[in-house]
């Protein structure tokens, strides 16, 4: 009697490994600064992914990513933000 108590458990568990799994890839994908090209000077500056967004988007099926941190701001907060066409999807 005692083992039906746990079939819930086993099913939530089920559910819940494969997406903590993916979570943490992508946590672990997006975090960290990047080394891109700036399209509008074109030289090296560095990005930091929103790790929030990523994962939460990633969660809800949609793949996209915001900038936290870039080398060039504040004195160019406004800018197009098309480096992130630079940086890799995960899978």
């Amino acid at each position: 009697m005692a083992v039906l108590y746990l079939i819930p458990v086993w099913f939530m568990l089920a559910l819940l490994i494969p997406i903590v799994w993916s979570v943490s890839n992508v946590r672990s994908w997006a975090a960290g600064r990047r080394v891109v090209i700036c399209p509008e000077t074109e030289r090296i500056a560095n990005i930091e992914l929103n790790c929030r967004h990523a994962i939460a988007m990633h969660v809800f099926g949609n793949p996209s990513l915001r900038i936290q941190y870039c080398s060039r701001w504040p004195e160019n907060q406004t800018c197009a933000r098309r480096c992130l066409e630079q940086v890799p999807r995960p899978a």
